[in-house]
C-alpha cells in the first residue's frame, strides 16, 4: 500500500468506542491487510471498492438478526396469547429484543453488537475509512 494514504479508523464511532480495543484492533488489521492485498491497477482497486459496496455493515447485520428473531418470537407470543391468554416467556424475549434495538439506536451499542463485532462485522464508518484509503490511492494512480 502507498504509505501516503494509510488506513485511518474513524475518530468518532459510537460502536467502536464501546467495543474492546482488541476487537477493534483485529478489525483494523483485517482492513489494512485487505488494502495491502489490492494491487496498484485501477481495475483491482475498483474491484475492491465494489466489494466494499456489497459488504454488510454492522447495523444491517443487526437489523437482519433482530428481524428474524423478532418475527419468530412475535409469532410464538401471538400463538401463546391465542391459546393461553398470556404472552409467556418468549414474549419477554421479544420485548427485550425491542429494548436492545432502541438502545442501539440511541447509544450505538447493545449486547448483540458485541457478538457481531467479534464475528468481524464493521461499522459503516469503518468501511468508509477503507474506501477513502483506496480512493486516495486510486486518485494518486490516476495522477491527481
Amino acid at each position: 500500500m502507498n504509505a501516503t494514504q494509510p488506513y485511518q479508523p474513524p475518530d468518532y464511532d459510537p460502536t467502536r468506542n464501546r467495543t474492546p480495543d482488541h476487537v477493534n484492533e483485529k478489525i483494523d488489521r483485517a482492513a489494512r491487510a485487505a488494502i495491502s492485498q489490492v494491487g496498484d491497477s485501477p481495475a483491482e482497486i475498483h474491484a475492491r471498492l465494489d466489494e466494499l459496496d456489497r459488504e454488510w455493515h454492522l447495523d444491517r447485520a443487526l437489523m437482519a438478526v433482530f428481524s428474524v428473531l423478532g418475527s419468530v418470537t412475535a409469532g410464538v407470543t401471538m400463538r401463546s396469547l391465542k391459546r393461553r391468554g398470556t404472552i409467556g416467556p418468549v414474549g419477554y424475549l421479544f420485548f427485550t429484543q425491542m429494548s436492545f434495538l432502541m438502545h442501539h439506536a440511541v447509544r450505538g451499542w447493545c449486547p448483540p453488537v458485541a457478538v457481531l463485532r467479534r464475528l468481524g462485522f464493521r461499522t459503516a464508518r469503518e468501511i468508509s475509512a477503507e474506501r477513502v484509503a483506496l480512493e486516495l490511492r486510486l486518485a494518486n494512480e490516476d495522477g491527481g
